[in-house]
């Protein structure tokens, strides 16, 4: 759905939204609750003030049902809830049937569900941004391997992956070949896409498409990275950071959740 010239919000009379961004969850470090933390703030200055809570599909806590009842406890009167998610698989799926769960259980409360990340074409532009900045003055033509976490959905749940990758390929205006390529299990599928690509191109930049670091960068990018450059000496492996809580992620954010409550003229 394209998105309209609006640069503010503001719910309608008598309602306050509340907006509960839910994230997977991570066993591994504190970068995620720190991350979810800074855009659920940032995201509510951009609404006017409207309450955003953070919630997780596992592994931390609150869940939906909790973050979703304190808010209604605060005031709010209808439920907005946006995924912290980049994909369109198997975690996507849950947290809309989690939403459909939340509505079942306060019938007279409007629940509605904002779109993933995944498909936004500021995403490209996110990460446009930061690959072209990685790849200024290195040796062309480049190769782009996009990591994207690992899921059983649908063979992978690849598709949004591979039309990022290729979307910002060609936005960098050099030749480049991409792949995309889901983490895990182990380094090994990596290796193997970072391996055709280095047949062709003497600088790759890896791109974890991750919103935070945790296990699957520790587990997966940081290893196949580090063989694929003791494999190829001669080749310029640069490994790029993940999303992380860019303010331009607050922007995409708001936007998902603006389609929801108020979608602009066209």
């Amino acid at each position: 759905m394209p998105l309209g010239p609006c640069t503010s919000l503001s719910p309608p009379k008598g309602r306050r939204p509340g907006v509960v961004l839910l994230a997977h969850g991570s066993r591994h470090g504190d970068e995620t609750p720190l991350g979810a933390s800074l855009l659920a703030e940032g995201l509510s200055r951009r609404l006017g003030g409207l309450p955003v809570a953070v919630a997780y599909l596992e592994s931390l806590s609150p869940g939906l049902a909790e973050a979703a009842c304190d808010l209604l406890s605060r005031g709010a009167d209808s439920l907005v809830v946006q995924p912290l998610l980049l994909g369109e698989g198997q975690h996507w799926r849950e947290a809309v049937s989690l939403a459909e769960g939340l509505a079942r259980r306060w019938p007279g409360v409007s629940v509605r569900v904002g779109r993933p990340l995944a498909r936004h074409p500021g995403l490209t532009a996110l990460v446009a941004r930061r690959v072209a900045a990685a790849l200024e003055g290195q040796p062309a033509p480049w190769g782009l391997l996009l990591v994207k976490a690992y899921t059983r959905y649908d063979g992978g749940d690849l598709g949004w992956a591979r039309d990022l990758a290729a979307a910002v390929a060609r936005t960098l205006g050099r030749p480049c070949r991409a792949a995309a390529v889901q983490s895990g299990p182990g380094p090994e599928p990596l290796l193997t896409e970072g391996e055709a690509l280095l047949a062709e191109a003497p600088t790759l930049a890896v791109f974890p498409c991750l919103l935070f670091p945790g296990k699957i960068l520790r587990q997966d990018v940081l290893p196949a990275t580090e063989a694929l450059r003791q494999r190829h000496p001669d080749r310029r492996i640069l490994l790029l950071d993940t999303i992380g809580s860019d303010q331009a992620l607050t922007t995409l954010l708001w936007e998902r959740v603006r389609e929801v409550l108020e979608p602009c003229p066209r």
